[in-house]
């Protein structure tokens, strides 16, 4: 009977690993995320799903478009590369990642000054947050950040270097023609973003990328 109870044990081991360096090669693979590593809890897998032998696994697809949370796996049981069974699984699948943080609380329209990296675990779908300082250089809050927060795309805007009632040169260039004209500006906005200007000349309000403080190109 001990080497009865032995032998299942191996056997429910082999299986079990077979099943997570599946499941976390294929994650690792499509579902990368800088800064961070997945984490995963096998608990609901029912074990007895799976037949008695097989040498590998492949992961068909998943039930979502992101794998956090509770997430339905589709595997593939293989043996001598022949498909055996098709078995779905429900497997916990969350994120520690090395984010960007405040130390202070962050006014809508402040720049970021004092942050630091600092490790979160992420088990629900949605928005990453920014693990790279890089991406806050020329930005500033949208919107009030309470102390200890981590730091989202949503809620970062480009600094302003153009505010409603300046005036702007509207320009477009396609090939060699280059066409340009003067406006005015109906939107605030930072380099890259997209703005309402008044174009004086047609009195039509065109929308334009802001280039500088004084320079938009037509969209």
């Amino acid at each position: 009977m001990l080497a009865l109870l032995l032998a299942l044990a191996i056997t429910c081991s082999t299986v079990s690993e077979r099943v997570e360096e599946a499941v976390a090669s294929y994650i690792e693979i499509n579902f990368s995320v800088e800064n961070a590593n997945y984490q995963f809890d096998f608990r609901r897998i029912n074990w007895n799903l799976f037949p008695d032998e097989f040498d590998s696994v492949r992961v068909f697809r998943i039930g979502k478009d992101s794998p956090l949370g509770n997430t339905v796996f589709t595997l593939g049981v293989y043996n001598d590369n022949n498909l055996i069974k098709a078995v779905p699984v429900s497997i916990g699948v969350s994120l520690m990642v090395e984010a960007l943080t405040t130390t202070e609380q962050v006014n809508a329209g402040e720049i970021f000054k004092e942050l630091k990296m600092d490790k979160r675990l992420i088990t629900n779908k949605g928005m990453l947050p920014i693990v790279d300082p890089a991406k806050l250089d020329g930005m500033q809050a949208k919107m009030h950040i309470p102390a200890g927060s981590m730091i989202y795309p949503a809620m970062i805007e480009n600094v302003p270097i153009v505010k409603p009632g300046d005036n702007v040169n509207i320009i477009f260039e396609k090939g060699s023609i280059k066409i340009t004209a003067n406006g005015i500006a109906r939107q605030r906005g930072g380099i890259g973003d997209i703005i309402r200007v008044v174009n004086i000349g047609s009195k039509k309000i065109i929308r334009a990328k802001i280039i500088d403080s004084t320079t938009v190109a037509l969209k």
